[in-house]
């Protein structure tokens, strides 16, 4: 009896999706039972149950588990499922929040006026299933799941092995895959496993001109963070100091959304960097300027390196600085010849230093007791499980400053957690070539069957946990990222030895859907139903077979 159908692939789904997994809690732990009781229940785990594994995260607050699932084929040449089971929230649902894990019934009940117009016309078209998951990526995880209990009862036949693995945390801070990641290096040394590619089932959508968008790369991300020190002032003598707020502002006006710092590659373009946050130190109000003032920014990778992007900001840090000096003299000469009085003196000069020179300026001028201090500062706040990656970031930058000699305005330039490495295909090494031989193929097949084709996108522009699944700078990585991240290896590290030995290809093939993350989330049923799954399971036997 057919196993891998539209209504056994929509009976998954539903199972799934009634199953809450929001990010970042511990109801994730309950999806990962799920996802193994379902594996459980094949025919083939039943008969190999040695080969179906809960993993615990190690000291992870919620106690949440990855699982992997393996096929046993002829050789040791092993393609990887990839696919996160965390959901976001449900509170944008409103008053339909208790059907948000219903779909069939929320797809009954939402009234389509409140709906944008767009979600409208999917909702009275009846082709659209409504839903927090079914799309992000719950219907990917179902495509997953029949594809692997079909091809696991011929395992004997498949030219290789398979190996499915389900993380959570995907959506907040990819705790699921970078505990999977030295999990993927042990069990390929164990079982001397070659691994050919990886293929991720997050959602996808259709061009304007009739195309389907398909991946073989991922985007990288970094978190730059930068620390603006002025001078405190009273508000009546604003010229008397430099407020950290207008230095703040001036890279503001470098950064935001600065077409020259987008990245590009293979003809395609990260988008431009954009503050995620931004504040000063004052805790309460007073009359004097502020003595710092911080902001985040997000800042996207195709090819740039840590130490590239560093480059970069250490150049926006000196401009904006040296328009915030310019400004401070300009406006205190007009101020001076509109009140006929004499000229305050500006005479600031621009200083800019990564963290790592912050430091080493701190450890030169304190020793061995400043190296002690800050390293029982941060034993201290790292205990604390509910301060935010980035606030702790900010504490330990402050706390350095605090025992810098200089004590002149200046810009700290740190790297705050997480680090997404961007992952590329060069076309250089032979397994590269061989998925994109496949992907080729694939979209021929596509054409031919179903006559659209597939748009061949280098870089998949959300972020993912692709990433994880290589370290194309390794040593830049090492030299920059790590000395400049000032919370590394005490709230935030990655297992760069072990990415750095995977360097996994990736494809990212999976169903239709529209609007992630939003209460609007919504799944095209015939598309992921009847046609996703043939993609999926051609792509995995062809590249099986090459």
């Amino acid at each position: 009896m057919p196993v891998n159908t539209p209504e056994n692939i929509e009976k998954t789904l539903i199972r799934l999706v009634s199953c809450s997994s929001i990010s970042g809690t511990s109801e994730e732990k309950n999806m990962a039972k799920e996802i193994h009781s379902i594996l459980s229940e094949m025919k083939y785990y039943q008969d190999n149950p040695s080969l179906l594994t809960m993993h615990p995260i190690p000291d992870d607050p919620h106690g949440r588990f990855f699982v992997t699932a393996q096929v046993r084929g002829k050789s040791n040449k092993t393609l990887i499922l990839l696919n996160h089971h965390d959901i976001v929230g449900t509170s944008d649902y409103g008053a339909y929040k208790e059907l948000a894990l219903n779909p069939h019934d929320l797809t009954k009940a939402i009234n389509p006026s409140i709906l944008p117009e767009s979600a409208r016309a999917d909702l009275l078209s009846g082709e659209w299933l409504f839903g927090r998951g079914v799309m992000d990526m719950k219907c990917g995880i179902s495509l997953q799941l029949n594809l692997l209990e079909e091809l696991s009862s011929r395992a004997d036949s498949l030219p290789g092995h398979i190996l499915f693995l389900s993380v959570p945390d995907e959506e907040n801070n990819s705790a699921g895959m970078l505990a999977a990641v030295p999990f993927l290096v042990r069990l390929m040394d164990e079982e001397s496993l070659t691994y050919t590619a990886l293929i991720n089932s997050e959602p996808s959508s259709f061009n304007d001109d009739g195309s389907y968008n398909v991946y073989i790369g991922a985007i990288g991300k970094l978190l730059p963070m930068f620390y603006c020190v002025g001078k405190e002032t009273h508000a009546s003598d604003p010229f008397g100091g430099l407020n950290a707020n207008l230095l703040a502002a001036e890279i503001e006006r470098k950064m935001e959304v600065n077409a020259d710092l987008a990245d590009i590659a293979d003809g395609e373009f990260s988008m431009p960097p954009t503050n995620l946050k931004s504040k000063d130190s004052k805790e309460l109000y007073n009359v004097s300027t502020p003595t710092s003032a911080v902001s985040y920014y997000n800042v996207f990778t195709l090819t740039r390196s840590p130490k590239d992007v560093m480059e970069l900001l250490l150049s926006v840090a000196h401009d904006a600085f040296d328009n915030a000096i310019q400004k401070m003299k300009n406006e205190a000469s007009r101020f001076a010849a509109k009140a006929d009085s004499k000229e305050h003196v500006i005479n600031w000069i621009p200083k800019v230093h990564t963290f790592s020179e912050l430091y080493e300026m701190a450890l030169q001028a304190h020793g061995e007791k400043f190296r002690l201090h800050i390293n029982d500062y941060m034993n201290t706040w790292k205990v604390h499980t509910t301060i935010d990656e980035r606030e702790f970031a900010l504490k330990v930058v402050s706390e350095v400053h605090r025992f810098c000699p200089d004590r002149d305005p200046m810009v700290i330039v740190a790297f705050a957690p997480p680090y997404y490495p961007h992952i590329r295909n060069k076309g250089e090494r032979d397994i590269e070539k061989n998925l994109l031989s496949v992907v080729n193929l694939l979209s021929e097949y596509a054409q031919n069957k179903f006559n659209f084709p597939f748009r061949l996108n280098r870089f998949h522009k959300g972020i993912s946990d692709m990433s994880y699944t290589g370290l194309q700078d390794a040593e830049d990585v090492i030299k920059m990222l790590k000395p400049n991240m000032p919370t590394w290896g005490y709230r935030y590290s990655l297992p760069l030895k072990d990415l750095a030995r995977l360097n996994i290809p990736v494809f990212n093939i999976g169903p239709f859907g529209k609007d992630a993350h939003k209460f609007t989330e919504r799944l095209h049923t015939r598309f992921s139903y009847e046609i996703a799954p043939i993609f999926l399971k051609e792509a995995v036997l062809k590249i099986m077979n090459t």
